[in-house]
């Protein structure tokens, strides 16, 4: 499953890692939380509070019902929108780090000097490669062959600060973003013991490049297939998607593809003639070459 790239000199290992006070912001899906506050436990680390959130206007949420509902009952979950009032809030919990996975709002330098070890994010790319909010989506949307994990540093933007561990595995062309994600976790979970040993070492980690590329919000405008692109643009398109769909409109009616391959066309048709149809599957032409859709029904 690809390679792994430590970065750094730095190794602890898990046995030998000091408890510290963590406080966890995330807002994934409540069994990812819950799945790694029993692994911080199982660290021996002491979490000292959950803190969720409904969201940024521009990426709405509605996990935190569910992370509240879902929790353990001796663990607290603040629940909030107000990064200002978080350093005088958690000031006094005398945390030792905040450890972020999926929080949307951007942490304030006030609240970034409360931890006594400071602030680490994970990050599921290569970074300084996709920096932003959908990271996974934009890798399957642009075929890329290989996407990762990383752990760093927080600073005053999001994903960018000093790395302490990174890690990449291969994407399969039979991967789509359901099984990314699944993959990925799977990938990361070595990497949060790692992380923290660097940080009770004080290891600065490594700073990123001012350079990289970002990867912006998704709009339902991505969900709409257009002919005119090849059918392996297309083909990525579906696949970042997923089990949500990617939106095709054929002979006037708009189907909801979850599934499709790329077919060679030695005769093309014109982009979006049907050149085979039945009820287990469809071919279209594209731009270059043809998609063969195999997961459709009708939007």
């Amino acid at each position: 499953m690809g390679h792994t790239a430590k970065i750094g000199r730095f190794c602890m290992s898990q046995s030998s890692l000091p408890s510290m006070r963590i406080i966890f912001f995330s807002n994934q899906p409540p069994p990812l939380v819950n799945a790694i506050v029993e692994s911080l436990g199982a660290m021996g680390q002491q979490v000292l509070l959950v803190v969720t959130t409904p969201g940024t206007r521009t990426r709405p949420n509605e996990n935190y019902h569910r992370i509240v509902a879902s929790g353990r009952r001796d663990l607290d979950v603040l629940v909030t929108s107000h990064m200002s009032r978080l350093p005088a809030i958690l000031r006094g919990l005398e945390p030792d780090v905040i450890f972020s996975a999926g929080f949307p709002w951007k942490l304030p330098p006030a609240l970034l000097k409360v931890p006594r070890l400071g602030c680490i994010n994970a990050h599921p790319a290569l970074l300084p490669k996709y920096r932003g909010p959908e990271p996974v989506f934009w890798q399957i949307m642009n075929g890329e062959p290989q996407i990762g994990m990383t752990i760093h540093r927080m600073d005053a933007e999001f994903d960018t600060g000093a790395i302490l561990v990174q890690r990449a595995m291969d994407i399969s062309e039979d991967d789509d973003i359901d099984s990314v994600f699944s993959k990925l976790l799977t990938l990361g979970g070595p990497l949060l013991p790692e992380a923290l040993a660097a940080v009770a070492a004080s290891v600065p980690g490594t700073p990123q490049p001012v350079e990289g590329s970002y990867a912006p919000m998704v709009t339902e405008a991505e969900r709409n297939l257009d002919w005119n692109r090849s059918a392996v643009q297309l083909r990525n398109q579906v696949r970042a998607w997923g089990s949500q769909g990617a939106l095709a409109r054929i002979d006037g009616k708009v189907y909801l593809v979850r599934r499709a391959r790329v077919v060679p066309t030695s005769f093309p048709a014109q982009p979006g003639t049907v050149l085979e149809r039945s009820d287990e599957r469809l071919l279209v032409q594209a731009g270059q070459d043809a998609l063969l859709i195999e997961d459709f029904r009708e939007a």
